[in-house]
């Protein structure tokens, strides 16, 4: 009972001294106090669900046997269930178990942020993180819990980059299982197969992932529907009717030339009668002085 105590007291000495010093370190460089709370929140929060600050520390003291025991009892429930791993070498999850380290964020920490080169992927232990994105950087796309995966695309290179597609944010307390891309690597060197499967997965999980891209609609005022293009009309039939056109043209030449002349025919013929009705008007008035001066002579002889 007394070495207990003297455990759980010797404990609580080791992160009550890592808590002031860092609280030291952070008011000597004069940390913003909000840092400094957010700081204090992880080591308090850290301390109460695990009873240690690092895991690793404690196991990479142990023999390697020991530590793929432990690792095995403790974290192979919940990566065994990851669908990205299901398939592959139970050696090489076994193996992958002993490079995980379980790191904790506070509600509102960013994970990852797009466009990051990718050199870790999560592993979801307790909580929840948010894929966050749009024009405000706040839409939630989706929400993933324990059990899920991401960061895999980037780490395994599938298509083509290794760079962050999308905003991480905890939502709430979330503990998180990270194996670095070095450590993978190193891993799946030994066994092909694992890894050419976790590749065939990781595209599989990308191009489900895309959305078809919406067609562009012109823009502009709409435009009228072409009119259908007519087959080409064969040479014979095209001369028939440039001739047609032609003799069509011809025989409206020589209505117009026949018009003009009957109406001239008929202004010469008004003309010609004004010109004999005058004439004969003429010979009528001569005549008549004619017989008018017989008569006054005829009158000076009776005289």
């Amino acid at each position: 009972m007394r070495d207990v105590v003297g455990a759980a007291t010797s404990g609580q000495t080791y992160y009550r001294t890592c808590m002031d010093n860092t609280i030291k370190y952070m008011s000597s460089y004069r940390i913003p106090k909000d840092v400094q709370n957010r700081v204090k929140t992880w080591y308090n929060y850290t301390w109460q669900s695990q009873g240690m600050l690092d895991e690793q520390e404690l196991l990479t003291q142990l023999p390697d046997k020991m530590r793929l025991d432990i690792a095995i009892d403790v974290n192979y429930s919940i990566v065994s269930k990851v669908a990205l791993f299901q398939g592959c070498d139970r050696q090489m999850i076994f193996d992958m178990l002993k490079s995980l380290r379980s790191v904790v964020y506070l509600p509102g920490d960013y994970v990852c942020k797009k466009g990051e080169v990718g050199r870790e992927m999560y592993i979801i232990k307790a909580g929840e993180v948010q894929v966050v994105g749009g024009p405000d950087g706040r839409t939630v796309f989706v929400t993933l819990r324990a059990g899920s995966v991401f960061g895999e695309i980037s780490l395994l290179a599938v298509g083509g980059g290794n760079r962050r597609t999308a905003n991480v944010i905890a939502h709430g307390f979330a503990n998180l299982f990270i194996l670095d891309k070095k450590d993978l690597n190193e891993i799946l060197v030994h066994y092909p197969e694992s890894k050419k499967l976790l590749r065939k997965k990781a595209r599989k999980m990308l191009t489900k992932g895309k959305k078809p891209e919406p067609k562009e609609e012109p823009k502009g005022p709409p435009q009228a529907p072409a009119a259908p293009v007519r087959p080409e009309t064969p040479k014979l039939l095209r001369a028939a009717l440039e001739m047609a056109e032609r003799s069509t043209g011809l025989k409206g030449a020589l209505a117009k030339v026949k018009e003009k002349t009957n109406k001239s025919s008929v202004s010469l013929q008004c003309h010609g009668d004004s010109e004999e009705m005058l004439t004969m008007d003429q010979g009528e008035e001569s005549v008549s002085e004619t017989e008018g001066n017989e008569g006054g002579k005829r009158k000076e002889k009776k005289l």
